[in-house]
C-alpha cells in the first residue's frame, strides 16, 4: 500500500483541511476544561484524557496535511470563469464543443473547427490562456478533429481536410515540440479519409493515431527521439509508418477510439455489426515498444446490441472497455499480462444510454452514464472499482431537478481527481461532479448549449472542460469556451 492509496481511502477526518482540526482540537479542549470533561461532553465514568485526544487529534490533522500536500489539490477547487476561444459567430445548429486534453503538469491545449478553420489555445498551469491561432498547414476541417498532448509537452492536432473539385480530403497531422510552436500540418497517410480521429503521445516522443474509414479501423504510427530523461523525447522526423488495418469485420465498423499511456502502449476499440446494428466490441493492443496485436472481442456476445465502447489503459498497461450491451453498462478487464475478463455489468437494473469510462494512471477505473428517471428526465450514474477490485452500487452524481445528457469523464494518472461532467438539458447549464479526497461534490460549470456533450480532461491539480454557450436571444450565435478547475 502506497501513500497516495492511503490518502484516496483514508478516513474523512484524516482528510479534512488542518485549520479545521486545529480549531476543533482547540474547542475540545477549551470545552472539556471548563465542563471538567475530557471530550467536550459530561464527565461518565472514566474518560479519556484531553491531552490525549488533542494529540490524535493533532495526528490526524498532520496526515490530512500530508494528503492534501501529495495530493496537490483539495475539496476547495472550482470552476473558473470560461475562457471565450471563439465567438460569438453565426450557427445554424448547436456546434461541437472545443476539444480538450491535459497533461500531469497542468498544461491544457483546447481545439475546435467551428467555422471550418482548425484553431487551437493553450494555457500553461501557471499562466493564461494563449490567443486563438490557426493550425498551420491550411485547409478547411469538415469537423472531424483530434488533440493530444503527452507529459513531455509534446502536442499533436489532426483533422480532415475539406475536400474540393480537385484536391481530395486529407488527414493531416500537425505537431508541437516542447516549447516550440505547431509546424505546418502534413498528411500523415496520403490517400486515407477519415473519422473519429483519435491521438496519443508516448514520454518517447512517439504519436499514435486511429481513425475508422467507413469501412474499417486503422492506425499509425510517427516514432520519437528519445531523449536524456524519462519522458522528454520528441517527434522523429518521419514518414509515419504505413497504416495498419484493426479491424477484421466486412460490415458495421464504427466509432472507433483509444486510450494510450507514456510508455508508448496503445488501445483501440470500436464496435462492428451489419444494419446498424452492432453486436459485438472490438479491441486491438499495440505493447509499448511493439507492434498491434490481432483484434479480439472483449463483449459478452448476449446478443443483444453492443454500442459506444470506451476505452482505458493505465501506465503499466492494464486495460479496460466500458460499453452498452442492450440497455446496460458493462465494463471488461484486461491484465496486462494475462487474457481479457469476462465483463461485468456495472449498471445494476437501470436502463442506460451514454456510457463514459476513465481510468487512472494507478489501475482505477471510472464508469458513468446517463439513464432516465420515472419522469423521463436524464441522470448521470456512476461507479468506480479500485485497481483490480470490485465494482460498488451505482451513485447517482447529478440532482433531481435536472435533466442531464450524455456525461463525459476524466481521471487524473496519481488517481486523485476524479471528473465526470454533463449538460443539464433543463437548465442550459454545463455541469460536473468531481471526486476529490474520496469524495463526490456537485457543481456547476457555466452557461451550455442544451444537447451538447462537456469534453473534459485531468492533469494533476486542475481540470479543462470545454462548452458552447448560446447568445442571449440568439439561437444562431455561438461561442466556444473552455473553463480551468482547481
Amino acid at each position: 500500500m502506497d501513500a497516495a492509496w492511503a490518502c484516496r481511502n483514508a478516513p474523512p477526518i484524516l482528510r479534512v483541511p488542518i485549520t479545521i482540526e486545529i480549531a476543533l482540537a482547540q474547542r475540545r479542549w477549551e470545552y472539556g476544561r471548563y465542563r471538567g470533561s475530557t471530550a467536550g461532553t459530561r464527565p461518565q465514568g472514566k474518560g479519556v484524557d484531553v491531552k490525549t485526544l488533542t494529540l490524535h487529534t493533532f495526528a490526524a490533522a498532520a496526515v490530512g496535511a500530508a494528503c492534501l500536500a501529495l495530493s496537490g489539490h483539495a475539496d476547495a477547487g472550482t470552476w473558473h470563469a470560461g475562457h471565450a476561444l471563439q465567438g460569438p459567430v453565426a450557427v445554424a445548429s448547436p456546434p461541437d464543443p472545443p476539444l480538450v486534453a491535459m497533461n500531469r503538469n497542468d498544461h491544457a491545449l483546447s481545439v475546435w473547427a467551428v467555422t471550418g478553420a482548425v484553431r487551437y489555445a493553450e494555457k500553461t498551469a501557471a499562466g493564461a490562456w494563449s490567443p486563438s491561432k490557426a493550425v498551420p498547414g491550411g485547409g478547411t476541417s469538415v469537423g472531424f478533429i483530434a488533440a493530444a498532448i503527452g507529459n513531455n509537452e509534446v502536442a499533436a492536432i489532426a483533422y480532415v481536410t475539406a475536400a474540393t473539385r480537385y484536391v481530395p480530403a486529407k488527414l493531416k497531422v500537425s505537431l508541437r515540440a516542447p516549447g516550440g510552436a505547431f509546424a505546418p500540418a502534413v498528411e500523415a497517410v496520403p490517400g486515407a479519409v477519415a473519422w473519429d480521429i483519435r491521438l496519443g503521445v508516448a514520454c518517447d516522443g512517439s504519436v499514435t493515431m486511429v481513425w475508422w474509414d467507413l469501412s474499417a479501423v486503422w492506425a499509425t504510427r510517427l516514432a520519437g527521439v528519445p531523449g536524456a530523461g524519462a519522458c522528454d523525447g520528441v517527434p522523429g522526423p518521419g514518414p509515419w509508418r504505413a497504416a495498419t488495418r484493426l479491424s477484421t469485420g466486412l460490415v458495421g465498423t464504427s466509432l472507433a477510439d483509444l486510450a494510450t499511456n507514456d510508455a508508448g502502449a496503445a488501445l483501440a476499440v470500436w464496435q462492428e455489426g451489419s444494419g446498424g446494428q452492432p453486436r459485438s466490441i472490438l479491441a486491438a493492443l499495440q505493447p509499448a515498444g511493439g507492434g498491434w496485436q490481432p483484434a479480439q472481442a472483449v463483449s459478452a456476445g448476449s446478443g443483444n446490441q453492443t454500442w459506444n465502447p470506451k476505452p482505458g489503459l493505465d501506465a503499466a498497461g492494464n486495460a479496460a472497455v466500458g460499453y452498452l450491451d442492450g440497455n446496460s453498462m458493462w465494463v471488461a478487464r484486461k491484465p496486462v499480462d494475462a487474457a481479457w475478463g469476462v465483463p461485468v455489468l456495472v449498471s445494476a437494473s437501470q436502463s442506460v444510454y451514454y456510457p463514459a469510462l476513465a481510468m487512472s494512471g494507478t489501475g482505477d477505473v471510472l464508469a458513468a452514464w446517463q439513464t432516465l428517471d420515472a419522469n423521463n428526465t436524464g441522470s448521470i450514474w456512476q461507479s468506480l472499482a479500485p485497481a483490480g477490485g470490485a465494482w460498488p452500487a451505482p451513485q447517482r452524481l447529478s440532482a433531481a431537478m435536472e435533466d442531464d445528457f450524455w456525461p463525459t469523464a476524466a481521471y487524473s494518472s496519481d488517481g486523485l481527481l476524479a471528473l465526470v461532467t454533463w449538460m443539464d438539458n433543463g437548465a442550459n447549464t454545463a455541469r460536473s461532479s468531481i471526486r476529490t479526497a474520496g469524495v463526490w461534490k456537485r457543481t456547476a460549470i457555466s452557461v451550455g448549449w442544451w444537447g451538447s456533450t462537456v469534453p473534459v480532461a485531468a492533469g494533476s491539480a486542475t481540470a479543462v472542460a470545454g462548452f458552447a454557450q448560446t447568445t442571449a436571444g440568439n439561437p444562431n450565435s455561438a461561442t466556444l469556451l473552455a473553463s480551468i478547475w482547481r
